[in-house]
């Protein structure tokens, strides 16, 4: 199992390999988030057709227990978490954008513990990316909360001119939102695949499969935290003065 990011070390990737991509290792990260995101577009693109015209059968549970059980459950305890969060208005809108970030994120993660392979979470521009859009659709849905007018009054803590000074600190807190959000992102993915890997060329035939495992539960729950993350922004942008 290779990790890692960026390192332009060890063997080359399989991700600089990928037809109708770049072949520089440069690129390994992006050619990662390209695969993830086509992967996805498919599998949906699949569900899509599979279920089209089958609502109605699809809306009772089945007796048997099968994937679509396990699909429902999960994507029920995250609306539910959302719903949670945001609220019941909120949540409906902002749910499908949350959990798309969070499939995709977790994909991004779960792919590098793949051998020879890379997470493009690992790198700062693909993890920066996640977190600017996380920011930009927080900050939309605060303007389509209260209007561009009342979203910035929103940062004046409602004390009016007195509200100023914690307006600069405000403004200053969610502009570097994206950087921290990508960083913390980006770190916790990069130490994790490094150690997996390390602790994988020290004893390749013990050591790899519960470090896998432990890879899996630690990449999803990067992933819950950056989906929990965005859901707690945007309450606090469409939040309502009593």
């Amino acid at each position: 199992m290779q990790s890692h990011g960026s390192a332009h070390h060890g063997p080359e990737s399989w991700l600089t390999k990928l037809p109708f991509l770049p072949q520089d290792r440069v690129w390994e990260s992006v050619n990662g988030a390209v695969l993830v995101f086509t992967f996805i577009l498919v599998v949906s693109f699949i569900f899509n057709r599979a279920i089209k015209g089958k609502i109605q059968e699809n809306i009772i549970p089945k007796s048997k227990f099968g994937l679509f059980s396990v699909v429902d459950l999960l994507v029920e305890g995250l609306y539910n978490l959302i719903v949670g969060i945001v609220g019941h208005h909120y949540g409906i809108k902002v749910f499908p954008f949350i959990a798309s970030v969070f499939i995709y994120v977790l994909l991004n993660n779960l792919l590098g513990l793949l051998p020879l392979s890379a997470s493009p979470s690992s790198a700062f521009p693909i993890a920066f990316a996640l977190g600017l859009s996380s920011f930009v659709f927080y900050n939309w849905m605060g303007v389509k909360s209260h209007g561009a007018a009342g979203y910035g009054k929103h940062f004046l803590m409602g004390l009016g001119v007195f509200g100023v000074p914690i307006a600069g600190f405000e403004l200053i807190s969610h502009v570097i939102r994206p950087f921290t959000l990508g960083l913390r992102l980006r770190t916790n993915m990069h130490i994790d695949h490094m150690l997996a890997g390390a602790f994988a060329d020290l004893c390749k035939w013990i050591v790899p499969v519960p470090l896998l495992l432990f890879g899996v539960v630690v990449c999803t729950i990067q992933a819950f935290l950056f989906a929990v993350l965005t859901a707690v922004y945007v309450q606090m942008a469409t939040e309502h003065e009593e």
